[in-house]
């Protein structure tokens, strides 16, 4: 029989964790894990962080000393990725450090304001069930014995090698995937003979509303709300536009409606939370 791999998503900050992200990305492999571990390399990159999170198996978090660099709404990425891995309902697992105030100076959070973030963040895991290290060797024990329980209590389907997939299984996924393409067909078809008049197609000032979920975070504790945002169609196509020269997937629509949305949606989100004072994490209902 194959060998079967899991992905496991990574999630830590990087100044004060280098040896233990060394360790633990050493350690995964010897276990069966493939580990995914992303650069934060600014706003444009969170659709493609968030897709890596949904497809892997499981998410790991590893937390020190440090809040870690924010995002443009005033989160930490990690925070971010630990919040998106809990909505997508990831089985997951939280390595922090029992004494983070007992390290160095050099490796915490020079601001005051980062501290208490940390804190706050620190305060929301420990809601859960956390993995507690303080040396290096600690860390690599807990990694031994808690990720082979983690994937025991939650089996995942994981990965193996295409030569071990059998040709039967191959052939019954394109034929299900051939019958999916002659159904949207029939559907395009069906569409372009209706004789829909586009006059009748809202247009310009008209006004819409987009239903949405978003992460709220206010006062240090992050929450899941259905918001709306009204706007004309104007707005909708501005936000869209510049990537049409092309044909785009769906996804494309979703991901740029999103970013307009992380823009102006702390003000919907004040709607309901008036000291709401960031938003991420958007998703189109």
């Amino acid at each position: 029989m194959s060998a079967k791999f899991y992905q496991v998503f990574v999630s830590a900050t990087y100044l004060d964790l280098v040896e233990e992200r060394r360790v633990l990305l050493e350690i995964l492999p010897q276990l069966n894990c493939l580990p995914v571990l992303l650069p934060s390399q600014g706003p444009d990159a969170w659709p493609s962080v968030r897709r890596r999170i949904e497809s892997c198996d499981y998410f790991i978090l590893l937390l020190g000393s440090r809040y870690g660099s924010l995002t443009p709404s005033g989160v930490s990425h990690t925070h971010q990725e630990y919040v998106h891995a809990s909505f997508k309902q990831k089985p997951r697992l939280i390595f922090m450090h029992a004494q983070p105030e007992q390290r160095p100076r050099s490796l915490q959070d020079d601001s005051a304001e980062g501290r208490l973030k940390f804190q706050d963040f620190r305060q929301l895991l420990k809601q859960g069930e956390c993995c507690l290290w303080t040396q290096i060797d600690d860390l690599a024990q807990a990694l031994h014995t808690n990720v082979p329980r983690l994937m025991q209590s939650y089996p995942m389907p994981g990965w193996v090698s295409g030569a071990a997939v059998s040709s039967s299984e191959q052939d019954t996924v394109v034929a299900r995937l051939q019958g999916r393409v002659a159904e949207l067909e029939a559907e395009k078809e069906a569409w372009l003979q209706s004789g829909v008049r586009l006059d009748e197609l809202a247009q310009g000032q008209d006004r819409t509303e987009i239903h949405y979920l978003a992460n709220v975070y206010a006062g240090g504790h992050c929450e899941l709300l259905p918001l709306i945002s009204s706007m004309t169609w104007n707005d909708v196509f501005l936000a869209i536009a510049s990537g049409l020269r092309e044909p785009q997937p769906e996804r494309y629509l979703h991901e740029r409606l999103a970013e307009m949305l992380r823009t102006r949606g702390l003000a919907d989100a004040r709607q309901l939370r008036p000291k709401a004072h960031a938003l991420t994490d958007v998703r189109l209902t």
